[in-house]
């Protein structure tokens, strides 16, 4: 009878076809931190802006005027000097020199309009990628053949590791919700019993652009060995970031539709950063090891061969 239920409502709902006109409180704006930090020889930017109403399309405000450092645990500052409005940077003393060091913790600590924000990551280790390669699927209900990338990679011995893997094809970076691609030991998830293993499969092939054309038909990411090129990075992430990007995914990659009666609530995703007097902020703070590897889709680099 439940389950009866369940379809007559849907029924219901799909064959309404009234406007539904949502009107939504105007919300006061919280601020927002950008505050990825990565081990690179190169300028790092932590971004701070005032968030906009739901069907604000708008630039985000950016804050001036802020003190902005990170403070590492035996007590080196690295301030952020503002470069524009809210746009504040830091660069290393030497063109050859990185941000930071692998297994040491870092403070936020940042300053705005007399208010003090802040929050703590420690910078996790992150494993050298060994390889990228190719393999070949044949088209299956009538989808073109493709090849996908993979790249090898194993995860370390001990649990707790967490990894954002970030991929750009022909110098393209993959930034959609669906492309968000991240593991937890070599797995999905803390209890994926992939630790100290090889990446699982579809994490190494997460790392393939996924296109649609305009009749919403799925796009190959790769056809066939020549010019095309891909560059992988692996960064190492903590457990709360880890958990920051699941719940990023959940809000962003919806269902749409019917589907959307069963989906998670929209809601602000949770933030690692506080202020002195519990005011709500959006946004995160994090310090990631990177590793990367690139490659040309050349004959050689194809693993599986086609018959």
């Amino acid at each position: 009878m439940k389950k009866l239920l369940i379809i007559f409502l849907g029924l219901s709902i799909l064959a309404c076809e009234d406007d539904i006109n949502v009107e939504l409180p105007n919300a006061e704006p919280v601020i927002a931190f950008d505050a990825w930090i990565y081990r690179k020889a190169e300028k790092q930017t932590i971004r701070i802006t005032r968030t906009n109403t739901y069907f604000d399309g708008t630039e985000p405000e950016g804050i001036s005027g802020a003190s902005v450092a990170v403070v590492d645990g035996e007590g080196t500052i690295f301030p952020f000097n503002e470069e524009s409005p809210g746009v504040y940077s830091w660069l290393p003393a030497n063109a050859a020199d990185s941000f930071g060091t692998v297994g040491q913790t870092y403070f936020l600590d940042v300053l705005i309009d007399g208010k003090q924000y802040g929050s703590v990551s420690k910078m996790g280790r992150v494993p050298e990628i060994d390889s990228i390669t190719w393999r070949f699927e044949e088209g299956r209900f009538g989808d073109d053949d493709s090849y996908y990338a993979e790249f090898w990679a194993r995860d370390f011995e001990g649990m707790g590791d967490a990894y954002w893997i970030k991929s750009w094809k022909n110098g393209v970076y993959s930034n959609r919700p669906t492309e968000i691609n991240i593991s937890y030991d070599g797995a999905f998830s803390p209890d994926g019993n992939a630790d100290g293993l090889t990446f699982i499969q579809p994490i190494r092939d997460g790392i393939n652009p996924f296109d649609l054309d305009e009749n919403d038909e799925f796009i190959p990411p790769f056809v066939e060995p020549g010019e095309d090129s891909i560059y992988v990075e692996i960064n190492s992430i903590t457990p709360e970031a880890w958990f920051f990007w699941v719940q990023v995914i959940e809000q962003t990659d919806r269902p749409g539709g019917f589907g959307e009666l069963f989906a998670s609530s929209l809601a602000n995703v949770e933030s690692n950063i506080v202020s002195e007097d519990g005011e709500q902020v959006v946004g995160f703070f994090c310090v990631s090891a990177v590793k990367g590897l690139g490659r040309r889709f050349t004959e050689d680099a194809i693993r599986e061969k086609p018959e």
